[in-house]
């Protein structure tokens, strides 16, 4: 007489019971709407695993860029100068206000006219180092940008350093790269008002962006 060898009945439950799981949370994870997954997360217990993993689209992206980051829109007028540009640095330049998770707006090369280095530089008019100013901003090509984000205005103005490179710390822009004043690489906006003046001098309004960076919900909270 032969014996049949039985399964025991909980390794058969347990595989059903894994089954059926695994049917369901396929079914579940194919029919959820994408648009209404960050509900339906926030409200099931039992679709965390599911939602954990989910990559969502840019229409939830976009939801998720408008939490409350209060003054995350600030912008400010970062310009290369001459030198910066001469030199190569505008590329490691982008890459530190990108990196400390700011966001760039707008963006041009331009040989800048007297007329607009007048206007910009018109506060130091009368100044003795005033026209060899103009004369060293005019010398070449700049790179004028807007970057935006929290507090972009006071921070930019540190990540460049102090305006003579011989007080700026190491790790600062002016501190890394420059050794007199007369060369110090980049500009940066000082106050929310001189931001909107220069923003406005060197840019028409439909050369500023508006667009949604995806990595916002990593950098705010």
């Amino acid at each position: 007489m032969t014996q049949k060898n039985s399964v025991p009945e909980f390794i058969i439950l347990l595989i059903t019971v894994t089954t059926i799981r695994y049917i369901s949370c396929k079914k579940l994870n194919t029919n959820i709407d994408i648009n209404n997954q960050q509900e339906y997360c926030s409200n099931k217990d039992d679709a965390h695993s599911i939602c954990e993993n989910q990559i969502f689209d840019q229409s939830s992206s976009s939801k998720l860029s408008t939490l409350n980051m209060a003054g995350a829109s600030e912008r400010t007028f970062i310009m290369v100068k001459p030198d910066g540009v001469q030199r190569g640095l505008v590329g490691d330049i982008i890459r530190r206000f990108e990196q400390r998770g700011y966001k760039l707006v707008a963006l041009k090369m331009i040989q800048a006219p007297k007329a607009l280095l007048e206007s910009h530089y018109e506060e130091h008019k009368g100044k003795k180092f005033y026209e060899p100013l103009l004369t060293y901003i005019g010398s070449g090509p700049v790179v004028a940008m807007v970057w935006e984000g929290l507090n972009v205005i006071s921070v930019g103005r540190k990540m460049l350093g102090a305006t003579d490179p011989a007080k700026s710390e190491p790790g600062t822009i002016r501190g890394d790269y420059a050794i007199v004043t007369g060369r110090n690489i980049v500009h940066g906006s000082d106050s929310e008002n001189a931001a909107k003046r220069e923003i406005d001098l060197w840019f028409r309004k439909d050369e500023v962006s508006n667009w949604v960076h995806t990595a916002e919900r990593w950098i705010y909270e």
